[in-house]
Formats: structure tokens, sequence, C-alpha cells
């Protein structure tokens, strides 16, 4: 159905004249006469205020189809920092009315998970924020355990093994391997957990079992050799592979990331903000920016702040040449951090 038969149809069901309409949102019943008749379409300012009225949202004015829906909800998750409580619970509601009928299941899942996703990492800022005061204001209290909850909003180091173990994960991705041995990224996401959880001898022989699928790369075996010397404490054959993997990969972005990665949890700063730069450097447009914020952190470590200022400004830089974008999260981050920075100076 077309904006116009929509707006019509909607009317018509509120048993509203075209003057009516035309009254409640301050333009003339020709304006809306027009609209009906396909002649033109109402100013996009107006959208809100039509939905608000008929009681249904921007996407039911359009009669949009469930592939446009779903394109629209997945373009949201990068722009908007928050959903309201309406606009949360009408996606999810499409969402899992989608389930009983989407072919693709797995699509649908992915994005009830990142629906979700979005709403904890909001709610994860609003406990980060108020958990933060409450030990300003009251630091030597021990009633409201507010420290853990710092430390679950913000995945902050904790003391206690049975929290900041990964157990479960673990033993998804093993049960993950298990059933599509093929799927290289397991065997990476499940390397990653036994590694941060220090289980070395595990590690080793999923990267055994990666050495053999056809899907396994080259450059992530070694980045394994490397990762797994450096937990072990074998700095002198962390080292040999760092450099080979120099010699042998001097042009490739994501080996020059890795590199500087392990420089930076070394402590040696300024190994590490060269080859994150170059490994930016190294990237084909549009480039992504996570070796610009690596660089902005080691330089707030180290109190340069205004070279951290630089970086994030570079970041909005990047997004407005590169990928074309002047808003949503990734700016506004980028926006807060260099207010955040000015102030330390």
């Amino acid at each position: 159905m077309e904006l116009g038969a929509k707006i019509r149809s909607l009317r018509t069901d509120a048993r509203m004249t075209q003057e009516e309409l035309a009254d409640k949102l301050g333009v003339s019943s020709q304006a809306v006469s027009k609209w009906e008749t396909n002649a033109s379409t109402p100013d996009i300012l107006l959208l809100p205020k039509l939905s608000v009225l008929f009681g249904v949202t921007i996407d039911e004015l359009f009669d949009l189809t469930v592939e446009e829906k779903l394109s629209r909800i997945e373009n949201m998750f990068w722009q908007e920092a928050a959903f309201s409580d309406k606009m949360f619970q009408d996606t999810k509601d499409f969402l899992f009315a989608q389930l009983e009928t989407y072919p693709v299941k797995g699509r649908i899942e992915g994005l009830i998970a990142r629906l979700y996703h979005l709403r904890m990492e909001y709610d994860a800022m609003v406990v980060s924020r108020y958990a933060r005061e409450c030990m300003r204001k009251l630091p030597a209290d021990k009633e409201s355990n507010v420290e853990w909850l710092l430390q679950k909003a913000e995945g902050a180091v904790c003391m206690d093994y049975n929290i900041r173990q990964h157990h479960k994960t673990i033993l998804f991705y093993k049960e993950q391997i298990e059933r599509f041995p093929e799927a290289e990224r397991n065997y990476r996401e499940l390397m990653d957990q036994l590694l941060a959880d220090h289980r070395i001898t595990e590690a080793k022989e999923i990267l055994e079992k990666y050495r053999k699928i056809k899907a396994g790369s080259e450059q992530r075996v070694r980045i394994y050799e490397l990762r797994i010397a450096a937990k072990e404490g074998d700095f002198v054959l962390a080292e040999k592979y760092a450099a080979e993997m120099l010699k042998d990969y001097q042009n490739d972005p994501l080996i020059l990331f890795e590199l500087g990665g392990y420089q930076a949890a070394r402590g040696h700063y300024d190994d590490a903000l060269r080859l994150f730069e170059q490994s930016y450097n190294a990237q084909n447009s549009p480039r992504y920016v996570d070796t610009l914020q690596a660089q902005a952190i080691l330089y707030e470590i180290r109190k340069q702040y205004d070279k951290a200022v630089e970086m994030y400004e570079r970041i909005l830089q990047n997004l407005r040449d590169e990928w074309n974008t002047t808003e949503g999260v990734a700016v506004t981050q980028a926006r807060d951090e260099i207010e955040r920075l000015k102030k330390m100076k």
C-alpha cells in the first residue's frame, strides 16, 4: 500500500475528516488531499506526528516489507546508542514474530541478540555511572557492594576465580568445534578464552587441530603461536616469533595490529604505537579505527592527553571521510572521549 493510501485508510479508521487531520498537523486540507492522492508526500518532520496521531510506527506508515524492516533494524544498531522503551518493545515484538515464519532463522536470532546486547550496553553505562557516584560519596561503605557492579558493568578485573573464568563459554566453543569442525572462527574464539584462563595446554591442543582444517589461516597460526609463547612467559621464543612475523608480513594490517597489542601488553609503548600506526596505514579504505583507538588508550596511559585527543579527532575524520558517517554511536563515543580528555589536560 502506498503512503497516500495508508494515510487515507488510517484517517478513515480514526473517523477523521481531511480538515480535522490538517488541523491537528498544522497544514491545509488541500495538503492532506494531495498526500492521499499521491500528488505529494508529507514533510519528513510530520511523520512522527502522523505516527502518534494514528498510533502506529513510522515503519507501519510506509508498509515496509519484512526485508526492508530487517535492513532498517540492522542500520539502527549502528546509529543508536540506546532505544526508547517503545522502540525496543516494537523491535523485539517484530523480531520474535519473524521467528515463526522467516526462512533464515539464524539471522533473526542474531538480530535479537544484538537488540538485547545494545540495551545491555546502555544499561551497563547507567550501572557504571551510578556505581561510581556511590563509591565517590561512600568510599568506605561495605554494604552496597557496588564495586562488584562496577566490575560487571565495565568488564574490570575481578579477584574471584569463579567469576572471572570463562568455563561456560569454553564448553560452548568446544561443542561448536565438534558440530562444525570446519568453522575456523570457533577455534579462534576457543583459544582466546583458554588463554585468558591460562589453560595453555588445551590452547596448544586446539591450535594443532586448527592447523589441520582447510579454512585455517597461516597468519592466525602464527598469531596464536606468539600468544601461547607469551602466556607461558617464554619471551625469547615470543620475540623470535614476533620478528619473523614482522619480516614475513610487514604490510599485513592484521599482523601489525596483533604485534602492536603484543608490545603494548609488555609495556613497550613506543613500539606498540608505531605498529598500530603502520597497521592503520596498511589498510585499504574504508579503514577500521581500532588501531586509532588503541593509540588513544596508550597516549592516555602516558598522560599525553593532547595526543589522545588527536587520535579521537582522526577517528571522527575517518568516520566522516571514509564511512560517510557524521552521527551515531561511534561518533558520539569519540566526541565524548574528546570532551573527557580535554578536562584532564
